[in-house]
């Protein structure tokens, strides 16, 4: 059993209604898994909180919260060190890590450079970034979510040689959270950031093109919802059905998604991807099952087209993300990835 030291990011609390907020949510899975694989967790953010843990130390309390990030919306903040909310809330992490850690402890964050401090208030500890997304990381010990965003970052940071100590673990769900319908209704639907960098230009083309219905989901420039129905921002569970009875999910992102949640949560109901073909859409969408990774506007055009016809075989898409990105999937990744870690307070590289 380990000991773990799971930081939240004080932008949004650990709790359903924050659902809008990717990290939040992610955070809150990883403290299932983390319990469910028996390890201790102490979980570090605000009062609110509905994730498993051993205990929760609160660094912020909703009151600080409501007054200190009224000026933007929640799942907007920007992760820095000057944020006021980072900066009342990473003093307080360091100064509670402090009072309970233990020798070979670690930490686990997806706060990056943000936190920074943190870490480096506390170099005895293992400081581990558990799922990487995001262009600024910088812990010793670091998790991908996909190949293609892993190399952009070591290109990015010049970093030429092997990290042993690195991985790659795609990001994971509980299974029973995603529903199956057998036959779809005949529309598609798009769910993200209303953004032009998301595509959702390109999925409004191509579903009017191909005279098929959209649903769109997500927050942002409302204006850019130039066909289909607008639905707003959904809580998970409306949003999860909303997307499972959909007959194909559009991805259409024009910039290199690290991973992209939403096309694999589509998949775990079985829904086909619409995506582009770059990024961390080449290791999550099998092109021609899972969906169809596209280069030019008639590939979206038609690719909408087979979704809305039955074209793809719901069964099966369903089962293969079940397999890779269900939690026993990640439950074996994680396990073998903190064993690694552990050699190191032994022989290391050389660990029998």
């Amino acid at each position: 059993m380990a000991r773990i030291h799971l930081l939240s990011l004080p932008n949004a609390f650990t709790t359903e209604a924050f659902c809008l907020d990717g990290f939040s949510q992610l955070t809150m899975r990883m403290a299932t898994l983390l319990k469910r694989m028996g390890h201790h967790v102490t979980l570090y953010g605000g009062d609110q909180n509905e994730a498993p843990c051993d205990e929760l130390v609160t660094v912020l309390t909703t009151e600080e919260h409501q007054s200190l990030g009224k000026d933007w919306p929640y799942q907007n903040a920007i992760m820095t060190a000057d944020n006021p909310l980072w900066k009342i809330a990473v003093p307080r992490l360091i100064e509670e890590i402090g009072k309970r850690k233990q020798s070979r402890d670690m930490i686990f964050t997806v706060g990056g450079v943000s936190q920074k401090a943190v870490y480096d208030a506390h170099p005895e500890l293992m400081d581990v970034e558990y799922s990487i997304g995001y262009p600024g990381n910088c812990c010793r010990y670091r998790v991908f979510e996909s190949y293609a965003w892993k190399h952009i970052c070591y290109g990015a940071q010049s970093l030429p040689k092997v990290r042993f100590y690195d991985a790659v673990i795609p990001c994971f769900y509980e299974e029973e959270k995603f529903p199956f319908y057998e036959k779809p209704d005949p529309y598609l639907v798009y769910v993200g950031r209303l953004i032009p960098m998301k595509g959702i230009k390109i999925a409004c083309e191509a579903a009017k093109a191909a005279g098929v219905p959209l649903k769109v989901i997500g927050h942002g420039d409302k204006s850019l919802v130039t066909y289909g129905d607008y639905l707003g921002p959904l809580s998970n569970t409306e949003r999860n059905d909303v997307v499972a009875q959909a007959s194909g999910m559009f991805c259409p992102t024009i910039y290199l998604e690290p991973f992209n949640q939403v096309a694999v949560e589509a998949q775990m109901s079985g829904v086909p991807v619409i995506c582009t073909d770059q990024g961390g859409f080449t290791e999550t969408v099998k092109h021609g099952t899972a969906g169809m990774r596209c280069n030019l506007f008639r590939e979206f055009v038609a690719a909408a087209t087979r979704a809305a016809e039955g074209g793809f075989p719901r069964a099966v898409i369903r089962a293969h993300a079940q397999r890779r990105f269900g939690m026993a999937t990640a439950q074996r990744s994680y396990t073998d990835y903190i064993a690694r870690l552990e050699t190191l307070h032994g022989r290391g590289w050389y660990a029998d």
